[in-house]
């Protein structure tokens, strides 16, 4: 399948192609009119790089007859036409694009025929809004009907903002939302919660969703909305719309290079987590499906439905028509893009345990390569192991007494060992009780931190470990220390080597902490079945 990427190089564009390049089935283009940053993500994803500008070179390079998709993320799509759907379907080319704009999605019905005769699929929204909440709702209407939907899209204020996509918030703020009586885009404030994350603020956006729902699902009442993490920013959007609303000014699209140069000298305030917040109501019932991105991949998720379509018509899907992205896919195959990137995003009908694991998100496509052991232990998820252990101590009186001051485990030669595993946000509460000794932990994604890092906290203690995976075994070593969020010098930072394997069947560790000058504080190793 023969796949033409426009606007490649952008904030979203980049993304499909890194979650596309590595695909045997398809053969991928990039195409943006910047030929350097076109030759430079050519080369080092391994692929096609053209230089070209959809607006006037389209049609010429459709007519060679080289592609047979073409994936439209050159946005803004607030005000744009349907031309380069229009250009594909007369070329006989499928087409799919990253919209989310309602008029240019709910528009997209009137090339049914022409996209039926040119037996091509034409796709608008294979994105965040309509294609995953969509999805979201037809799963849950398996369990029952879905009266009322409401959501909320929440990135983290770290995520990447072009220029077009800030253009497209700040200047549709304070203004009316079609088929929407008495909404403004903006023009109400509201809490959502994030598992993990906390209370963010949300507002109306004109997205195509309440329209949608209730030609297809029979569900009326939508509220589709989104958030700015920083609160001063949302709430000041919120404020500036007043002077669209009261017909102060006609738009706010002016200033908006000015507040994105604001925003972007202000993203410290902020982190690089974000997520979705979608909830389902029938009568008193009410469901919430939630989805977390952590280390920076939220911007991953408005492309992994057009990355999920392309492989699904690369695979030989049927259909043929021009349509809005509902009913094309469904939530697993979405899920499974995000999978099968290794991308640090949890997901689900749940607001305490999300899926996939903690491990298997920061691990990502090198996860399998532990032990089945270890994979069993780290899928669990919230569950009790026991075992026995041997416990050495420290071998110096200033070691004893460390060890004993964070209630280390007491030398032994065979103790019990019980490993309580709680959910936490998007993270995990580990409780480790040896002989008479208990030690708490938390264990999470760090902020702004590399693939491969976990964090686990001890009180007022954060320890950044690198996890790495060979030959069936998990090692876990120091990266860096904090004490109550401030950054410690090397020198005082313990030393840690921990191991995960697996023997006859069973789960099995060993952990040594030590610390410089004092030396071994306690190596305890033993071995866990599941209760």
């Amino acid at each position: 399948m023969r796949v033409l990427v426009l606007g490649g190089t952008g904030v979203f564009g980049s993304r499909l192609c890194r979650l596309l390049a590595d695909d045997p089935g398809i053969e991928l283009t990039i195409a943006a009119r910047d030929r350097a940053a076109v030759d430079q993500l050519a080369r080092e994803l391994g692929v096609t790089g053209r230089a070209l500008d959809w607006r006037c070179d389209l049609d010429r390079v459709l007519g060679e007859g080289s592609h047979d998709v073409v994936v439209n993320a050159a946005g803004p799509f607030q005000g744009q036409d349907h031309g380069v759907a229009e250009c594909c379907i007369r070329h006989g080319v499928h087409y799919l694009d990253l919209a989310d704009d309602a008029a240019f999605v709910l528009g997209i019905d009137r090339l049914h025929d022409a996209a039926l005769k040119a037996a091509v699929l034409v796709c608008a929204g294979a994105s965040t809004a309509p294609a995953l909440t969509g999805a979201v709702v037809e799963e849950a209407l398996k369990d029952g009907p879905v009266e009322r939907v409401g959501f909320g899209i929440m990135p983290g204020n770290d995520a990447p903002r072009g220029p077009a996509l800030v253009a497209t918030i700040v200047g549709s703020a304070g203004k009316p939302i079609a088929d929407q009586p008495g909404r403004r885009v903006w023009g109400e404030l509201r809490r959502m919660t994030l598992p993990g994350l906390g209370k963010r603020w949300v507002a109306p956006c004109d997205l195509p969703e309440p329209a949608l729902f209730a030609r297809r699902f029979g569900v009326r009442d939508t509220f589709a909305g989104a958030g700015l993490e920083v609160s001063i920013f949302h709430v000041g959007l919120w404020l500036l719309s007043w002077l669209v609303r009261l017909g102060l000014l006609r738009t706010l699209t002016p200033i908006a290079p000015l507040l994105a140069g604001i925003a972007d000298h202000l993203r410290f305030l902020g982190t690089d987590r974000g997520g979705l917040r979608l909830e389902v109501h029938a009568g008193s019932q009410t469901r919430v499906w939630c989805l977390i991105a952590e280390g920076g991949d939220g911007p991953f998720i408005p492309v992994t439905p057009a990355a999920a379509l392309v492989r699904k018509l690369a695979g030989g899907l049927a259909t043929r028509g021009a349509q809005p992205c509902l009913g094309l896919l469904n939530l697993a195959e979405i899920d499974a893009e995000w999978r099968r990137a290794g991308l640090r995003i949890a997901a689900g009908w749940s607001e305490t345990d999300l899926r996939p694991s903690l491990y298997r998100r920061v691990l990502g496509v090198a996860y399998d390569r532990q032990s089945r052991a270890g994979q069993a232990l780290h899928d669990a998820g919230p569950s009790h192991w026991k075992g026995r252990c041997t416990v050495v101590g420290a071998e110096t009186s200033a070691g004893r007494l460390v060890a004993w001051l964070f209630q280390l485990p007491a030398p032994t030669d065979d103790a019990p060992i019980a490993v309580e595993f709680a959910a936490s946000g998007t993270g995990e509460l580990w409780t480790r009780r040896i002989g008479g000794r208990t030690m708490r932990s938390r264990q999470f994604i760090g902020l702004r931190k590399p693939a491969g890092w976990i964090v686990e906290r001890f009180g007022i203690l954060d320890f950044d470990l690198l996890v790495q995976v060979g030959d069936e075994r998990l090692t876990l070593s120091m990266a860096g220390m904090r004490c109550c969020g401030l950054p410690l010098p090397r020198a005082l930072w313990p030393v840690i080597e921990a191991t995960e394997s697996e023997e006859k069947g069973r789960f099995c560790f060993d952990v040594q902490i030590g610390l410089p000058l004092i030396g071994l504080l306690v190596r305890y190793r033993g071995w866990l079945t599941e209760r």
